[in-house]
Parts: C-alpha cells; sequence; structure tokens
C-alpha cells in the first residue's frame, strides 16, 4: 500500500509541474498556436529578415537553412541550397579531419536529416563518425583543450543522434550509453545542469552497489537545465528505455491507433539504468518550475530552442498534450515585443542575429514538435481495424499478419523504386508485403532480374533503415547468392533489426536450418562470430568472393 500511494505522489508531482509549465496561472489575453494568424505573421517577418541574412560557420547556415525547412520550403530554395553546399564542403575530408566546432556538426547533421537522408546518408554519417571521434572518454562532448563535458555542446551531439536514428541511419549504443550516463551523473543535486559538467561521486558500500553522490555544479542557469533535461528523454528514446508518442496518435480513436511493435518495448541496453533517468528527469523538471522564467538574461533565444525541445519530448514521454501552453504562449509575447523592424531578433552579440532569428523561429514553429511527429509516421503502422479493405475479398490473403492485396497493377521496377523512397505514400503498404517483390522477381530470366538484385544489393547497404531492412528481406526471399557479400556487409549494419534479417536472409540462401545465435539486442562478440562465420561458408563456395566489410 505505502509502494503503490508512493508512485501515486511521484505521478501526481509530475502532472503539477506539468500543469504549472503548460497551462497556468497565467494565460494570455489570447492565446495562440504555430497556426495562429499573430503567430504567422511575426514569423514572415522573421523570414523576410532571414532570406538575406548569412553567417559564415556550417552551423551558421544549417540552421538558418533548417529554419526555411520547417516552415515548409524545399532544397531549391537559395538558403537550403546555400547549406548543402557548406555540409558537402565539410564532409569532402575524411570523418576523422573534420574541424567544425561540435555546435556546427551536430545542427548539420540535423539539418541534412530533416532535408533527406536518403540521399545525403554518406554526409550524415561522415559527420556523425567525426562526432564520435571527439566524444571524451567520460561520455561529454567539450572543448579540445578541455577534460569536462560541455552540457551546451553535448545537446547538440544527442539530438543529432536522435535525428540519425529517427532517419533510419542507426544508433551507436556504445555511445549514447557513455553520453546518457555522463549527463546523469552531471546534474546538480538541485535539479539543474552546470555548463562544464562535474561529475558525481561513488560511495562505495560493501555488499552494495556503489551509491552515486551528486556534486554541485558550476552554474544554475535555465538554458543548461533545458538542455540537460532534453538530452534525458532522447537518450532514453534512443536505448528504448522509454516510448514517445504523439499528439495525433492520442487523439486516434482505438481502431485506428498504431499497433505497438511487439519489440518496441525491449532496451537496447543494461548499461543505463532507467531509474536514474527517470530521477533526473523530476529533478530536473521540479528545479525548473521553480526558476522558470521566458527571458532570462543572456543567449535567450538559444534557450527559447532549447527549451522547446525539452517541452516536446516531456509532451510525448507523458503523452500529455497542451493545445496552447504557457510557455509558448509567453514565448510568443516575447518575441513579438522584442522582434526588430527588419525581422530579426537581436542578442547582446550583433554578429548572432542571424541565428538568434533562427532559434526564435525554431521555437515559434514548434520545431521539435515537429520532428517527432515525423519520426513517429503513420506508414510504419499497422490499423487493427479491417478498413481499407479491397471490394472483392478474392483478391486478397493474410501475409506476416497484414491483409494484402494479391491483383496489384504495379513493375518490379516500380516496386523497388518505392523501396527506395520511405517518404513513398505506398512504402508501408510494400515493405509490408515483400512477397510481391519475390513473386515478380521469380519469373524474370536471371538476365532480366540482375538490374533490380544489383539495386536490392547496393539499397541494403546505402538506404534508410526501413529500406536496408527490406532490401535484406528480398535478396533472403529470392535466395540472391550474388548478394551474400551485401548481406554479410549488412551484419556490420548499427540497427540490430538488419543484422538479425541479414543473417535469416544468408540462412534462406544457404538452406540452414540451425537457429541463430545472434540473439535479440546487439552483441559484438556474436556479431563477429557470425561475420566470420558466413564469410567462411561464402568463400568455401565461391572462392572468387571479394567482402565489403
Amino acid at each position: 500500500m505505502m509502494l503503490r500511494r508512493f508512485h501515486h505522489l511521484r505521478w501526481l508531482s509530475g502532472l503539477l509541474v506539468f500543469a504549472t509549465l503548460a497551462c497556468g496561472p497565467w494565460r494570455s489575453a489570447r492565446a495562440v498556436t504555430p497556426d495562429s494568424p499573430d503567430v504567422k505573421a511575426v514569423l514572415d517577418k522573421a523570414f523576410q529578415f532571414l532570406e538575406t541574412a548569412d553567417d559564415a560557420r556550417l552551423g551558421g547556415k544549417c540552421l538558418i537553412g533548417l529554419a526555411f525547412l520547417k516552415n515548409g520550403a524545399d532544397e531549391k530554395h537559395p538558403k537550403i541550397e546555400a547549406a548543402v553546399k557548406a555540409c558537402i564542403a565539410a564532409t569532402k575530408r575524411d570523418a576523422t579531419e573534420i574541424k567544425n566546432d561540435i555546435y556546427s556538426t551536430g545542427i548539420a547533421i540535423i539539418f541534412l536529416c530533416t532535408l533527406n537522408p536518403s540521399k545525403y546518408s554518406v554526409e550524415i554519417l561522415k559527420l556523425r563518425d567525426s562526432l564520435l571521434a571527439r566524444q571524451k572518454p567520460h561520455g561529454g562532448w567539450g572543448y579540445p583543450e578541455r577534460d569536462t563535458g560541455d552540457t551546451s555542446m553535448t545537446q547538440y551531439a544527442v539530438l543529432s543522434f536522435w535525428e540519425i536514428s529517427k532517419a533510419g541511419l542507426g544508433c551507436d549504443i556504445e555511445s549514447t550509453e557513455k553520453v546518457a550516463n555522463w549527463i546523469i551523473r552531471t546534474q546538480d543535486p538541485g535539479g539543474s545542469f552546470g555548463y562544464q559538467g562535474r561529475e558525481a561521486t561513488f560511495e562505495e558500500e560493501e555488499g552494495k552497489k556503489p551509491k552515486m553522490e551528486l556534486v554541485k555544479q558550476d552554474s544554475a542557469k535555465l538554458s543548461m537545465a533545458a538542455a540537460g533535461l532534453g538530452c534525458t528523454y532522447m537518450v532514453a528514446d534512443l536505448l528504448k528505455l522509454s516510448e514517445l508518442t504523439t499528439e495525433r496518435d492520442a487523439k486516434l480513436p482505438p481502431a485506428l491507433r498504431p499497433v505497438k511493435k511487439p519489440l518496441a518495448q525491449v532496451a537496447l541496453t543494461d548499461k543505463v539504468e532507467l531509474r536514474y533517468i527517470r530521477a533526473a528527469q523530476e529533478r530536473g523538471r521540479s528545479w525548473l518550475a521553480k526558476n522558470y522564467k521566458i527571458d532570462p538574461p543572456g543567449f535567450t533565444f538559444y534557450y527559447l530552442y532549447g527549451l522547446e525541445r525539452y517541452q516536446s519530448f516531456y509532451e510525448a514521454s507523458e503523452g500529455r498534450f497542451i493545445k496552447e501552453p504557457r510557455w509558448y504562449n509567453e514565448g510568443f509575447v516575447y518575441l513579438k515585443k522584442e522582434q526588430q523592424e527588419d525581422g530579426s531578433w537581436k542578442g547582446a552579440n550583433e554578429a548572432l542575429n542571424a541565428p538568434d532569428t533562427a532559434f526564435a523561429v525554431l521555437f515559434l514553429l514548434r520545431s521539435t514538435k515537429k520532428a517527432i511527429e515525423k519520426s513517429r509516421a503513420y506508414s510504419e503502422a499497422t490499423l487493427v481495424s479491417g478498413r481499407g479493405l479491397p471490394g472483392n475479398s478474392q483478391e486478397v490473403a493474410i501475409r506476416s499478419g497484414r491483409i494484402v492485396q494479391t491483383k496489384v497493377n504495379v513493375t518490379i521496377t516500380q516496386l523497388v523504386d518505392i523501396l527506395h523512397a520511405p517518404e513513398h505514400k505506398a512504402f508501408g503498404t510494400v515493405s509490408g508485403d515483400l512477397e510481391l517483390l519475390r513473386e515478380r522477381l521469380t519469373p524474370l530470366t536471371a538476365a532480366e532480374q540482375a538490374t533490380h538484385l544489383a539495386r536490392l544489393r547496393t539499397l541494403a547497404l546505402t538506404g534508410g533503415a526501413e529500406s536496408r531492412l527490406a532490401a535484406v528481406k528480398v535478396l533472403g526471399l529470392v535466395r540472391d547468392l550474388h548478394g551474400a557479400e551485401s548481406l554479410i556487409a549488412a551484419l556490420d549494419d548499427l540497427d540490430w533489426r538488419i543484422v538479425v534479417a541479414a543473417d535469416h536472409s544468408l540462412r534462406q540462401i544457404g538452406r540452414i536450418v540451425s537457429p541463430s545465435t545472434l540473439g535479440d539486442k546487439p552483441n559484438k562478440v556474436a556479431r563477429a562470430d557470425a561475420i566470420q562465420s558466413w564469410k567462411l561458408w561464402l568463400l568455401s563456395i565461391r572462392p572468387d568472393a571479394e567482402f565489403f566489410n
């Protein structure tokens, strides 16, 4: 009974913090959302300024480009073209030679993931590798000349990792574990986060786990509290220690809600404890509720973007959404008051007017909320109702638990094209019915198959995660022996689902019925053993095989 009361009180305290920041006691004369005419008028002025604004840094160009992207501009917009050009120039070097600062590198990744992760996957992964090379041993990111991690920089590395994962380009588990534990260890006992993180101490107790003692941090600023808190939600989602939902999910009737995948709640790690993350979140929310204000001195516009990010992840984690939250309305009132005649916002440093304006725009657009909603696209969901069925029940079949049409007027070329385009409206249907591709490929001659199989082998290694997964499965279904090198290379994929699927496809090709030893969770030793075993197998039947890994 006492335990149940404790959990109830914990939940209630979190709800009160949420209600304080979301609803009141403050209310504006007229509450607004990003779609309100008043907000759009402010945004229009801001974009007029950004049309001619510039920043010499990679991160500044990408921040401006990101603002236009979030507002619906396409790749042909001059500011987006300029940001792409800067990203390509930065990634001409090897990952270890990329010297752009951590902010710029992280924002460039976020920009490219928002723009077109399939098209720019090479650049994204090279930028990611440069971040991995600069991650400090304790897990954070910071200035090269300092041993400490910098919370401000680290938030952009973590956000870029989250964007990479949601774009289907994998998640580096070990790196994410390290930064997750660093964030936990560098929280102030009062709940805030410092600028240069000071790590907790550990007290040894005989027969017990070491007890973590948080230490006082170098500062207690709202911008760092928002940064640290946002990171706790992102790493929890990356490691599948918790699950995000969207406002659209919450509003759907039960018959139309996305079905949870069976493994959705299987954690990807046992090296980060959810109880520590939850405790950090509770402390942080409590501190923020007590100290919150919309316009702290210093880097106010940078703070507003961090605040929107934290609030968006908090909403999605808790599944509680307020249409017109207090923090957003206060932010709008402040930004409307401070906007200059030319549409910009000016902080203490005029050289930062362009990025400050972009930060303000991203706040007003609810940029992070849009990213979360995009990451939970309905194309990956299966409806639990029978709506959408063809009129003729004789033209349907059940495959992999889905009801699919058996008579579809589409060519194999079109099907493979769709697998290359996760944004295509039919992607979910095609990737969910891979037997259709097998049926279309099998009757073709070897010469006719060659082009399609070559595209699938390449897609298995270079596409977005869902595309790679589908391609790997198709290669197994058609028993493509010449695709074995691609499948063995796919065993090195960062997405463990793809590793397991590649192993299964190789077993289909080799007609091997013994069970896989990989398991459901990432395992470096099992992966290495599988790669070595499959290489030896392929060389035994194809001595001329050349491997990619």
